[in-house]
Formats: C-alpha cells, structure tokens, sequence
C-alpha cells in the first residue's frame, strides 16, 4: 500500500507542476506528459490486482452466498475501495494528458506557421 501511496504522490505532483507551468513551454509539457503517462502505466498493474479482488468478492458472494449479482457489486465496491479511488483518479489523469497533448499539439502548430 506505501507503494500504491508513493505512486498517487508521485501524479499529484506532477498535476501540481503542470498547473505551474506555461502553456508555451513545450518542453517541460513534454517531460510532464511522459511522467503521467508512466505513472498512469505503473498504476494500471495496481488497478488490475484491485479489480481481480473485486472479481473475487463478487464471485464468493454470487456462488457461495447465492446474493444477487447487483448486491454482490455493492458489497464488493464496499470491501475493496481503492479499485474505485484507482478508476476516478487515473480517468482524470488520462484526461489530464490529453489536455497536455493537445496543449503540445498547439504549440507546434503554432511554431510551423511562425515560419
């Protein structure tokens, strides 16, 4: 878990930084993009060990309890919280690079028709 802590500091730190740097500055848009997206990468194995544990309480409920599947769900969201902090916060940071690779796009766009 001090892993999985680490690593959400880690992308905090780099929104952090995005909102302090200037839509112009290419470069540091470049490095920040490619930290997200990292994280976003390593954080994706931590989103999957989580789901696989919800598959787990939702399967034991449905199969061994005989607990409707909807109920199932909701007592799995329950006892594995972490796979839903995990979706919320790497869905707004893919949303973040987008932003960041639009914001890179424009820039070139604007530097070819400078010249």
């Amino acid at each position: 878990m001090k892993e999985l802590e680490q690593t959400l500091s880690d992308l905090t730190t780099y929104i952090v930084a995005y909102d302090d740097t200037s839509h112009n500055d290419g470069e540091n848009l470049n490095f920040l993009l490619k930290k997200i997206i990292t994280t976003l990468a390593y954080l994706e194995t931590h989103r999957a060990h989580y789901k696989l544990e919800f598959e787990k309480v939702v399967y034991e409920l449905t199969t061994d309890k005989g607990m409707p599947v909807n109920r199932a769900i909701n007592f799995a969201e329950n006892r594995v919280p972490e796979l839903y902090m995990l979706r919320r916060i790497m869905d707004s940071g893919y949303k973040l690079a987008d932003v960041i690779r639009t914001n890179i796009s424009f820039i070139k766009h604007e530097r070819n028709h400078a010249n």
